[in-house]
């Protein structure tokens, strides 16, 4: 009799144990649900003074609401112009509401209208006035989708690092036009896809790479820039186009310049047409370079009615 009280008790005693680790987690567990969930903001700039950054409730600027931003934070903005420079942190993502008429101008004319940090997004906005429309951070991965960027000093400004895939600078979909300098600047050692993108009326070159440079280019729109439509350093490079259409820039369609090290690049199905120098020129500026096996272009690139001819011979700068 003893011996079968004492296992009821013990029983009685798991069973209370049972119930009492179930409740907990009961609990604690939609404690890390929430924890893990993304967080939604909204952001209207005619948004009265009661503001928590609900939908009925939106904050006034884009600044405020990613100071209450946590990470993996999405803010949807309401179309308006929004006058303030922005610095998106890590994880943040932006989504406008028409890119057409969700704008961002530079209250600071001097700093880049937007800096983005390690995997942040911007989606479906214009982008205005600062030094450089965008900045993008050392090693920052990061994603700039249907976006207009104008008339800016540099388009979309790309600061070194490292080409490793997880540090990956993506530009889609995206129009980058009538800047006062270049439309994308890579300062090199990055990794950069550029895609289905306009990239016209700038003042000086439309894409301008610097060496140790990893990018994918396709089926890009790139004229009437005032410089290059291309602008490239061979050296360390690694690049690959592929159904672009190049014509009617300033100077050449495409300019490679090697100072000697190896690197790779090939031009695949793309139209280079009526530029104002070369359709491709070949510049070697130090060293020595085994262009043919550099640098490609295949047969399926159309080269024609480019000004100074189609493509150089390999011009030597001192």
């Amino acid at each position: 009799m003893f011996k079968f009280k004492q296992v009821v008790q013990v029983n009685k005693g798991l069973k209370i144990a049972t119930f009492a680790f179930f409740a907990l987690a009961i609990i604690t567990l939609p404690m890390f649900a929430s924890s893990s969930r993304k967080s939604y903001l909204y952001v209207d700039h005619k948004a009265g003074d009661n503001r928590d950054g609900s939908a009925s409730h939106p904050y006034k600027s884009i600044s405020e609401a990613i100071d209450h931003a946590k990470d993996k934070a999405e803010i949807h903005v309401a179309k308006g112009e929004y006058k303030e420079n922005i610095s998106l942190k890590n994880g943040i993502k932006i989504f406008g509401e028409d890119r057409e008429k969700t704008i961002i101008k530079a209250k600071k004319e001097k700093q880049a209208t937007v800096s983005m940090k390690n995997n942040s997004t911007i989606d479906g906005v214009t982008i205005r006035n600062g030094k450089n429309g965008i900045w993008v951070e050392k090693d920052a991965e990061a994603s700039i989708v249907n976006c207009i960027v104008k008339d800016n000093g540099t388009g979309i400004g790309i600061e070194g690092g490292d080409t490793k895939k997880s540090n990956q600078v993506s530009i889609s979909k995206t129009k980058i036009k009538d800047n006062g300098w270049s439309g994308i600047y890579g300062a090199g050692a990055r990794r950069i896809s550029i895609t289905e993108s306009e990239i016209s009326g700038n003042k000086k070159d439309g894409i301008d790479l610097a060496r140790e440079t990893s990018a994918w280019m396709e089926a890009n729109s790139i004229r009437n820039n005032g410089g290059s439509g291309m602008k490239l350093v061979l050296d360390q490079s690694n690049i690959w186009t592929k159904k672009n259409d190049i014509r009617e820039n300033g100077r050449e369609g495409i300019e490679v310049a090697s100072f000697g090290t190896e690197g790779r690049i090939d031009i695949a199905k793309t139209k280079i047409v009526k530029n104002g120098l070369f359709g491709i020129a070949r510049l070697q500026r130090a060293g020595t370079t085994d262009w043919n096996k550099s640098f490609t272009a295949n047969n399926q690139t159309e080269v024609w009615e480019n000004r100074s001819g189609n493509i150089s011979s390999v011009i030597y700068i001192k």
